[in-house]
């Protein structure tokens, strides 16, 4: 009896091995029917015809944690179906290549969202392409990344929706978005205040739809927004979470870097950036066509505290703007506070401010900062 549960158990391991062999052997076979190999060891995508097969061969070289790089060859026209959903340690090459989501409401590209962590998907580049939506986009992301870090965005095109975001970063660290042209389609509402490039707080009804709890609201960090150029209802917003409660109402952002861009804002602000610790802006061209003219939806550069921050980050916290130009309606720039929070310094130097009213060109609230340091700056009507 022994010996024949010891033949049983045998016979069982190796039908066990053999299956395992199938599956991996099917695997590698399902990468080699979407993909060949170039001279560096690059993956090179097979486009197909057939949106729903792009979208499944992409997920299939996209949705893992090995170290790939992928390149989508120049020239092509990838339509998809479906998102890709993408791992860590990815790089994706797009140069000259053209990625079309022909289903209205959905996602270009995101990430799983499972682990409230920065360090939920990691080290990730997308180089080049033109990413855009051929439906009715209304209201959504095209590109959703949440819970990560390193990331770099990099020469991409991305096309969007007035009523949604290009690219939305959600509780994320060390995030470069540089010489991209981010810029949307349709017509903008009057009324609408969505950004093309949003930096947002997770918390559930600011940010819905990630997998993992939301816990006490992560913020993003270490986010350098870089000789882009930038067109949305609103251009570039770190947002707050005005919906959600003191809790989450009282988060902060770190260190937001906005230089070289140019940001338009046709129906809110250029940049507004809301409970930011050190935010520096420099070198941009910053413009609103906002026609709100008693509302700071018309400022074209809105550095605003909205919540209370805690005393360890804002007591040395400062702000520099310099050497902008900034053409508002109500005004060029403002920083201001609505809580007893202040940074400790605001420097700002060597811009052009614009708007309406000369004299309303910028404001520097003592009520935001405890000191200022106010040289070489112009006011103009605009």
């Amino acid at each position: 009896m022994r010996v024949k549960a010891i033949l049983l158990r045998i016979t069982f391991y190796l039908i066990l091995f053999n299956m395992t062999l199938f599956v991996s052997a099917a695997g590698e076979k399902a990468a080699d029917d979407v993909s060949t190999y170039n001279e560096l060891g690059q993956i090179v995508f097979s486009v197909s015809s057939s949106a729903t097969e792009n979208s499944r061969n992409l997920n299939i070289l996209c949705n893992n944690d090995e170290p790939k790089t992928i390149v989508i060859p120049a020239g092509s026209t990838v339509t998809l179906r479906n998102a890709i959903v993408i791992g860590s340690n990815t790089t994706i090459l797009a140069d000259g290549a053209t990625i079309v989501m022909t289903q209205s409401g959905k996602r270009i590209i995101y990430n799983r969202t499972d682990v409230a962590s920065y360090q939920g998907t990691t080290n990730v580049t997308i180089k080049g392409g033109t990413w855009k939506t051929a439906g009715d986009y209304w209201g959504e992301s095209l590109i959703r990344l949440a819970y990560g870090s390193h990331f770099l965005l990099d020469g991409m095109t991305v096309i969007g929706n007035y009523g949604g975001h290009d690219v939305e970063l959600i509780a994320m660290q060390d995030v470069t978005v540089q010489n991209c042209t981010l810029t949307c389609s349709g017509r903008t509402s009057k009324n609408s205040v969505e950004e093309a490039l949003q930096i947002d707080v997770a918390a559930p009804r600011t940010a819905p739809h990630l997998d993992a709890p939301y816990g006490e609201g992560l913020t993003c960090e270490n986010i350098s927004i870089l000789n882009n150029t930038i067109q949305g209802s609103r251009g570039v917003c770190a947002n707050f979470a005005g919906q959600d409660g003191e809790k989450y109402k009282n988060k902060f952002h770190r260190n937001i870097t906005v230089i070289g861009n140019t940001m338009i804002g046709m129906s809110a602000e250029g940049c507004v950036l809301y409970n930011t610790i050190n935010p520096v802006v420099k070198n941009n061209t910053i413009i609103t066509y906002s026609k709100r003219k008693k509302l700071s939806y018309s400022t074209a550069l809105n550095i605003s505290i909205i919540g209370k921050a805690p005393k360890k980050l804002i007591k040395n916290a400062t702000v520099v703007v310099e050497n902008n130009e900034c053409k508002g309606v109500k005004h060029g720039m403002q920083i201001v506070s609505l809580t007893k929070s202040k940074y400790k310094k605001a420097t700002v130097l060597k811009n052009t401010f614009s708007a309406l009213d000369k004299k309303r060109a910028y404001t520097i609230s003592k009520a935001a900062v405890n000191s200022a340091v106010d040289k070489g700056n112009k006011s103009k009507k605009r």
